[in-house]
């Protein structure tokens, strides 16, 4: 398996020597996402440390020992409280990023990077990352908004296409077009179908197993494996831009954030925001909460008159959300808080 670097972790104190338990081992070298701090220790770039696990937290990281500073991080579930590690620092800015070796006793032969792990890191401590850049879509997907019914009723199945088609999903699109479910013109409507031959040759002679007019694109689908979170920018009409994210909670979000049922917090959650600027409104983000029971939607506007506006109107909304089958738990018409 490829080392990978760890997720987030924030410094918190500083323990006694006796407060780190009987190391126990760990197999295998097992993939972790990357770490940040917010009270900086003195780590060396390339120095390898001493960690052992602490406990696992209800936000999904766990407790970190690494030389005497505990960290909080995202571990994969194999690892057990006491477990004795070996982490790698090979980033250090903006967020502290660990390569996590567990098969190999403290003090043995160096860790190193294979050529797929060297390329991982290489790709997220590019700059700009595609923590801070969507997934950019050029072509408008309506040519000018929708007047009619009919017009308004295309811009979802546009906005799936989309999102099917950004090439985040082309691996998992070639394996559905091997066992013959999907075409090969539907693959080569994604950015890597659309890489003439020429330059897909070029690329396979060359020492990078990326052509460079994708790299782009695969550190979005990195970022989107670390985070859990999808993200789309582009015109929904000619002058009209939008930002949506898509992201699946925890569930940890769900047991605070749902408790209407126990189905409910044991359903899938999805979260979904979209921004738009619009000309007579102004800045709107729309914040949606789906689970299968039905959705609960946040309106943040940048007005205390939009939103007086949007409060008047928002039965009608609600209602021609239900005449679709859609169930309403809640809505809310907030005023964006002044930066």
């Amino acid at each position: 398996m490829i080392p990978h670097p760890v997720n987030s972790a924030v410094t918190l104190s500083t323990p006694s020597a006796d407060a780190i338990s009987q190391p126990r081992p760990v197999s295998a070298v097992t993939p972790t996402a990357d770490a940040t701090q917010s009270d900086t220790p003195a780590f060396t770039l390339g120095q390898k440390y001493l960690a052992q696990m602490g406990e696992r937290l209800a936000n999904g990281f766990s407790m970190v020992n690494v030389a005497g500073k505990w960290l909080q991080m995202r571990m994969p579930a194999s690892l057990n409280t006491g477990d004795l590690l070996e982490l790698t620092l090979i980033e250090q800015a903006p967020r502290l990023k660990f390569l996590l070796q567990t098969n190999t006793p403290a003090g043995s032969s160096p860790t190193t990077l294979s050529p797929a792990g060297k390329l991982i890191a290489q790709l997220l401590g590019q700059p700009g990352s595609p923590a801070t850049r969507a997934t950019d879509h050029a072509t408008p997907l309506l040519p000018a908004p929708p007047a009619t019914g009919a017009e308004k009723a295309q811009l979802p199945g546009q906005l799936q296409q989309a999102l099917a088609i950004s090439g985040l999903f082309y691996e998992a699109h070639l394996a559905r077009w091997f066992s013959g479910t999907r075409s090969l013109q539907q693959l080569r409507q994604e950015p890597q179908g659309r890489l003439p031959a020429t330059a897909t040759a070029a690329d396979s002679a060359s020492a990078s197993p990326i052509a460079p007019q994708t790299t782009s694109l695969v550190q979005q689908q990195l970022h989107a494996l670390e985070t859990g979170m999808i993200q789309w920018q582009g015109e929904i009409w000619p002058g009209q831009i939008m930002e949506w994210d898509i992201a699946e909670h925890s569930d940890n979000y769900r047991e605070k954030e749902q408790t209407d049922s126990e189905t409910s917090r044991k359903s899938g959650c999805w979260h979904t925001r979209i921004r738009l600027q619009l000309p007579n409104l102004g800045k709107i983000t729309a914040t949606l909460m789906l689970d299968p029971q039905g959705v609960r939607i946040r309106l943040n506007t940048d007005s205390a008159k939009i939103r007086q506006q949007l409060g008047k109107e928002q039965m009608m909304l609600a209602d021609a959300m239900q005449a679709t089958g859609i169930t309403i738990h809640a809505m809310e018409i907030q005023q964006h808080e002044a930066s």
